[in-house]
C-alpha cells in the first residue's frame, strides 16, 4: 500500500495514496454492479444492460465517482495505519490524479493525534490537601440535623415578632387601583428573610392575629416590573396566624428518635465517621482533577478540533438532561435566559477542549505505563453500572455484552491510568503566597465572569 505523507502541521496532516490502475478497475467493475439499475439503456432490461455499453452511452468515466468512494471506504482503515499518528474524523478527499491505464492519486487532509510528551510521568506534583473534619463540623451538621426536626408551634398570645412565620392576606393598590400580581390569600412570610418588597415584612411586626392595616412602600427603582418600578404602593392586609420553629433539645431521646443511636455521643460519632469518609472521597477526587491538571500542565500539542466537538457534544447533552432534571425544558430554558444554542455551545467549549486535551494525555500515559483495557475491566464497569442503578449486576452485563461495549474502553482506561499515577503522585505544601494568588485568581475569573454575563 503506497501511502506517502505531504504535509504536517499543528493537528492537521495531508497524506497521498497512490491505487494502481489495474486496482482502481476492480473498483469500476463494482461499482457497475452495484449501480447499474440506475440507467435505463434502450434495448436492454433495467440492470441488465452491459458495462461497455453504459460507458459508451453515458461517457467512460460514469462509475469513476462510485468506484473512488468504493475504494476509500474499503481502504481507508488500512492506508492510516501507515501513518505516523492516529487519524481522527472523517478526512477531506482530492483526487490528484485520475487518468485511464494511470496510477490514481489521492490526497486526503485529517487530523491527527498529535505527538505527546510527558514530562517527568512518574514525578508529577499536586497541592497537598490538608482539611479534617473538626469539632466544628460535627457540630454544624447536628445543628442541620436539629433544623431538619425543627417543628412548627402556633402562636397566639402574642403579636408577631421577627423570626416568626405568617399567613396573610393582601392586596395591593397604586393611585388607588388594584395592580395585578398584587393580591395574595394565606401567603407565607418569615418575618426578617427580606424576601418581599423592602419594609413589607417590618410592617408585619408588632400585629396581632386577626388584625387589619395597610402597608406602605415603594418598590425599588430596579424593579424587574418596569411599570411598577420607583412607584409607592399601599398593601391592605390581614394577619391570619402567626408561628414559630422550635428546636429540639440535643440530648439523647433526639438521638434515638432520628437515628439508630441511644445516645447522642454515639449520634455524633456516626456523623463524624460519615463526615470522614465524605471528606476522604473528597479529596480524593480533588487529587484526580489535580493530577490531570498537572499533566495537561506538562504538555503542548493543538487538539484535533474533531474531538472537541466530540466532547463538546457530550457536555451538550449533558447540560441538556440536567436542566431537564431540574423540571424544565430546554428550549423554555433558552428564552427565559435569552440565550441561543449556539451561546451554551460557546461557554461549554472550554469545558469540552479541557476533556478532549486530558483524554489524549492520559491515552499516552496509559501506551508508557503499558495499561490496556480487557474484558474483565469491561465486566467490572458494567456491573458498577448496574449496582449504582439497582439492577442485578450478572443480569445486567449478560444483557450488556451482546452489544458493543468499547464505547466505554476511554472512562475504564483513564480511570486506570489515574489510579496507576496517584500511587508515583507526590503531593506538596502549597506556600502561602500561591494561595493568595489562586485567591486573586479566582477572584479575577469571577470578574471576568460578571463582565461576560452583562455583555
Amino acid at each position: 500500500m503506497k501511502v506517502e505523507v505531504v504535509e504536517t502541521k499543528g493537528s492537521e496532516i495531508v497524506f497521498n495514496w497512490t491505487l494502481a490502475w489495474d486496482d482502481f478497475e476492480k473498483y469500476i467493475e463494482e461499482a457497475y454492479k452495484r449501480t447499474r439499475s440506475r440507467y435505463r439503456i434502450d434495448g436492454f432490461r433495467k440492470g441488465k444492460a452491459p458495462r461497455n455499453i453504459i460507458e459508451n452511452f453515458y461517457g467512460k468515466g460514469v462509475f469513476y465517482e462510485d468506484a473512488l468512494n468504493i475504494a476509500i471506504d474499503k481502504n481507508y482503515d488500512e492506508i492510516v495505519k501507515e501513518l505516523p499518528n492516529e487519524a481522527v474524523g472523517m478526512p477531506s478527499v482530492d483526487i490528484k490524479e485520475l487518468e485511464k491505464d494511470k496510477e490514481v492519486v489521492f490526497e486526503f487532509t485529517s487530523e491527527i493525534v498529535p505527538e505527546i510528551e510527558i514530562n517527568k510521568l512518574k514525578e508529577i506534583e499536586i497541592p497537598k490537601i490538608e482539611e479534617e473534619v473538626t469539632d466544628e463540623v460535627v457540630d454544624a451538621e447536628l445543628e442541620n440535623q436539629r433544623k431538619k426536626n425543627q417543628r412548627e408551634i402556633i402562636v397566639d398570645d402574642r403579636a408577631a415578632e421577627e423570626g416568626d412565620i405568617v399567613r396573610v392576606d393582601f392586596e395591593g393598590f397604586m393611585d388607588g387601583a388594584a395592580f395585578e400580581g398584587g393580591k395574595a390569600e394565606d401567603s407565607e412570610i418569615k418575618l426578617g428573610e427580606g424576601r418581599f418588597i423592602p419594609g413589607f415584612e417590618t410592617q408585619i411586626i408588632g400585629k396581632n392575629i386577626g388584625e387589619e392595616f395597610e402597608i406602605k412602600v415603594s418598590f425599588p427603582e430596579d424593579y424587574h416590573v418596569e411599570d411598577y418600578a420607583g412607584k409607592e404602593a399601599i398593601f391592605k392586609t390581614k394577619l391570619n396566624s402567626i408561628s414559630k420553629y422550635e428546636l429540639p433539645e440535643l440530648d439523647d431521646d433526639f438521638a434515638s428518635e432520628i437515628s439508630e443511636f441511644e445516645t447522642l455521643d454515639e449520634f455524633k460519632a456516626d456523623i463524624r465517621k460519615h463526615l470522614e469518609e465524605s471528606l476522604e472521597q473528597s479529596i480524593r477526587v480533588r487529587d484526580e482533577n489535580n493530577l490531570v491538571e498537572a499533566l495537561v500542565k506538562e504538555t503542548e500539542f493543538d487538539v484535533p478540533e474533531t474531538l472537541v466537538e466530540y466532547e463538546l457534544n457530550q457536555e451538550f447533552e449533558d447540560f441538556k438532561y440536567r436542566i431537564g432534571q431540574q423540571g424544565m425544558d430546554y428550549k423554555d430554558f433558552l428564552t427565559y435566559t435569552n440565550q441561543t444554542e449556539d451561546v451554551v455551545k460557546e461557554q461549554l467549549k472550554p469545558i469540552a477542549e479541557k476533556k478532549a486535551k486530558a483524554n489524549l494525555v492520559l491515552a499516552q500515559a496509559a501506551k508508557e505505563l503499558k495499561i490496556e483495557v480487557n474484558d474483565e475491566d469491561r465486566e467490572k464497569a458494567i456491573k458498577d453500572v448496574a449496582v449504582s442503578y439497582g439492577m442485578e449486576p450478572e443480569k445486567f452485563y449478560d444483557m450488556a455484552k451482546s452489544h458493543d461495549i468499547t464505547f466505554m474502553d476511554t472512562g475504564i482506561l483513564n480511570k486506570k491510568v489515574i489510579d496507576e499515577l496517584m500511587k508515583w503522585v507526590k503531593r506538596v505544601e502549597v506556600k502561602e503566597e500561591d494561595k493568595k494568588e489562586t485567591k486573586s485568581e479566582k477572584k479575577e475569573k469571577k470578574s471576568n465572569k460578571k463582565t461576560e454575563d452583562e455583555k
